[in-house]
């Protein structure tokens, strides 16, 4: 678009004179735009070809056709526009360039002209954006030499808006109607100071006259631009920098979020403040959106999307949010052979194999039962890379359930595989309902939309089976174990090297156990030593466990290497080789937690879930067996000529060590005085233990303090080999003065 002549000046030009076109600029045509004028009606009269440079002639101004049910995103440091289906984030880029090197921002569509309002950065002013996506700026509008990136277009008033926080800047208006007196004129509406509002974009409501924004905290605001006041709704659950906001016809407001590209919807017309997560779309730095509010979100001619068909209560038709993905964008994405698209669900008792392609409902097989405390296994095929979630409703009530997500962004690649999920205790037995999604997107939700993959529903049959649980301490207490780490010297003993909070839980079917779970809190380390720590399952060898399907986590994140120790026949499992990994001292401090002043939130947790290949019946209780080593290849005091490495261990009291430590220790100078071949290890000849189990969240001393300072009663419990002050670990039998406090 020419800079210099506004759109409609060669046609007003040829046909009118010089007459001005009544959407155009107010200010009257320059000698150079007349001549430009002139030459453009010559050349087109007179057959010529000869060049008027598009920097010197702007075309006809054309609006855009009807109003479009699509949504607008432009995004980027050099303009760039996409056209968003909201239904399921599936996008297209239609306008790579704009004429224009820098961003567009406040956009707004105007359902009174059909034109697409922004903030032009490289004019320094607002501007009009046709229908071939050319930029025409309002030159001479702009009274505050500022740009805006918050702006939208209020179809009641026929003005469009623009913001910015600051005393400076502050809420404007632009009239947009020809025949008003404020036609393309700038007025500011009230300060930003005053407003001050921390957001990214607006959106009008299609009726109601109040534009509505999100801030960065989640916070919804109900924002009247006549009277520049706001109100604050609630907040939507959700925060980030919220750069694009539609609304559609039904008064429901769209907000995009910038780094993810997630959409989630908030039902304004009624009475909600929540935004449930809507759509996945395209992630940016900077976003802004447009649409014409008063077109429907989804056309009855689009089938260009793929439903699932459960009953609706599972979140299955578009009014629903149903689960649902584009198939444009990547067609060639889908389970089992093939599929179809639909406007709409065919929900239970009809099936999408009831409209186009016929049994496109093919991906996903049972070849197990759906049992209880077992794992199924379902055979998908997938036609290409991408990644699979799905969910089972195992307490049969209607819905898909947070806890009932199974299969969480499973990478799958192209072909039929295997795909194993532990199914929960206390199912409720009876028909119920599966619900498979792939798609290139992660983090789905059993319902919204994504731009491409398919989902299918299918019924499945749940199977109970009796399994007793038990967790130790309790369902939701902990266990302390606690470590010194200068065996067989016994060092200062404060029994802080290494602090460790657990819980076990064991699933015991009528031929023994079918799988454990360990959860786990690195609470202290005051060693001055690097240290690991692992846990043994007593009893159990190694090929019983079913490593294929163990999941471990460091502070909720999967860890990808497995923690079954290689090269073993026992059961050992390797939490981490040194607890240095995962935690820090803090500033000025040489230990984590066990000093004043250095840590007081917990920085490491864990968790492990160990199922096996078949039932295993044995004596399996307790803590089980936590154990520290030293870490390969670290220093680990004087009294080792080497590194000991992963051959030295400190178990709990008369716990016989695993196959990995080296009984060669046991004849090291020291305090040690276990005898293997009479079954006592780890001890002193007083009965004195280098590692303590506690049932209880245990508070333990500061560093550079005995454990009998502490807990003055510990002496008589240990040397009674615990027939006496069993309850020594009490804070009331403490000396609180030598206790660490968080």
């Amino acid at each position: 678009m020419s800079k210099d002549l506004p759109g409609n000046v060669a046609d007003a030009t040829c046909h009118l004179g010089l007459t001005r076109s009544p959407i155009q600029h107010k200010h009257s045509l320059s000698l150079r735009q007349t001549v430009a004028a002139v030459l453009l009606c010559l050349g087109g009269s007179m057959g010529l070809s000869g060049p008027v440079s598009a920097q010197e002639v702007t075309f006809a101004a054309t609006a855009f056709d009807g109003c479009p049910a699509k949504a607008f995103l432009t995004q980027g440091k050099v303009a760039q526009t996409y056209a968003i289906n909201l239904v399921t984030g599936d996008y297209q880029l239609i306008a790579p360039q704009h004429g224009v090197s820098r961003p567009l921002n406040g956009v707004g569509f105007n359902e009174n002209d059909r034109f697409i309002y922004a903030w032009s950065y490289e004019h320094n002013q607002p501007a009009r954006i046709h229908n071939d996506w050319s930029v025409e700026p309002l030159e001479g509008v702009n009274i505050t030499n500022q740009n805006f990136y918050v702006g939208d277009v209020n179809p009641a008033l026929n003005k469009y808006y623009v913001y910015r926080g600051g005393s400076n800047y502050g809420l404007y208006s632009i009239g947009l109607d020809p025949a008003a007196s404020d036609f393309e004129t700038m007025t500011r509406v009230i300060d930003g100071r005053t407003l001050s509002l921390n957001i990214f974009d607006l959106s009008f409501h299609p009726t109601d006259g109040f534009g509505y924004a999100v801030d960065r905290s989640g916070f919804l605001h109900q924002i009247n631009v006549e009277n520049g006041t706001s109100v604050q709704l609630g907040n939507i659950g959700h925060s980030g920098v919220f750069g694009a906001a539609y609304f559609d016809i039904n008064g429901n407001l769209y907000v995009g979020r910038n780094n993810d590209g997630h959409v989630f919807r908030i039902a304004i017309d009624a009475g909600s403040t929540t935004g449930e997560l809507f759509a996945i779309g395209p992630a940016s730095n900077t976003n802004d959106g447009s649409r014409c509010a008063s077109a429907p979100l989804s056309l009855e001619t689009n089938t260009n999307i793929d439903f699932g068909d459960a009953p609706d209560s599972y979140g299955t038709t578009l009014a629903s949010n149903g689960a649902r993905h584009g198939l444009l964008s990547n067609p060639g994405l889908y389970l089992g052979s093939a599929v179809d698209g639909e406007s709409d669900s065919f929900t239970f008792p009809l099936s999408d194999d009831e409209d186009g392609v016929q049994n496109d409902e093919d991906g996903v097989q049972f070849i197990t039962n759906v049992t209880e405390g077992e794992f199924a296994i379902a055979m998908v095929e997938a036609s290409d890379s991408g990644y699979l979630n799905a969910w089972v409703d195992t307490n049969r009530n209607g819905t898909f359930d947070a806890e009932e997500h199974l299969v969480a962004d499973k990478p799958m690649n192209g072909g039929k595989q295997a795909v194993y999920f532990q199914v929960p205790v206390g199912i409720a037995e009876g028909e119920t309902w599966a619900r498979f999604r792939l798609s290139t997107s992660r983090g789905l939700e059993p319902v919204g939309g994504v731009a491409d993959g398919e989902v299918e529903d299918l019924r499945v049959k749940l199977v109970q089976k009796p399994v007793i649980v038990t967790s130790y301490p309790s369902p939701s207490g902990w266990s302390t174990v606690a470590f010194e780490d200068n065996w067989p010297l016994v060092g200062d003993y404060d029994m802080n090297d290494l602090v460790a909070y657990l819980r076990t839980t064991t699933y015991r079917e009528v031929t023994g156990f079918s799988k454990v779970e360990i959860q786990g809190e690195v609470a202290a380390v005051g060693a001055e030593y690097q240290n690991g720590f692992g846990i043994r399952l007593p009893g159990i060898r190694r090929g019983a466990i079913d490593e294929a399907n163990i999941e471990f986590t460091i502070n909720d994140l999967p860890v990808a290497v497995s923690p079954l120790e290689e090269d073993r026949t026992e059961a050992i499992f390797i939490i981490t080789e040194n607890v240095f990994d995962h935690v820090g001292t803090g500033e000025h401090c040489s230990f984590y937690r066990t000093e004043e002043g250095c840590g007081s939130s917990i920085q490491m947790s864990f968790s492990l879930s160990i199922p096996m290949l078949s039932p295993q019946d044995v004596p399996l209780s307790g803590v089980f067996d936590p154990f520290l080593f030293a870490t390969p290849g670290s220093w680990h005091g004087g009294h080792f000529a080497a590194a000991p490495g992963r051959a030295y261990e400190i178990h709990l009291k008369n716990q016989e060590p695993t196959e990995a430590f080296s009984q060669s220790l046991f004849a090291s100078a020291g305090q040690d005085a276990s005898e293997p071949e009479s079954g006592f290890f780890f001890l002193t000849n007083g009965g004195m233990p280098w590692a303590l189990e506690i049932g209880d969240r245990w508070k333990y001393p500061v560093e550079f303090n005995e454990i009998t300072k502490a807990y003055p009663s510990f002496k008589t419990f240990a040397n009674s080999n615990g027939a006496q002050e069993a309850h020594w670990y009490d804070p009331t039998k403490s000396v609180p003065v030598f206790i660490f406090e968080e």
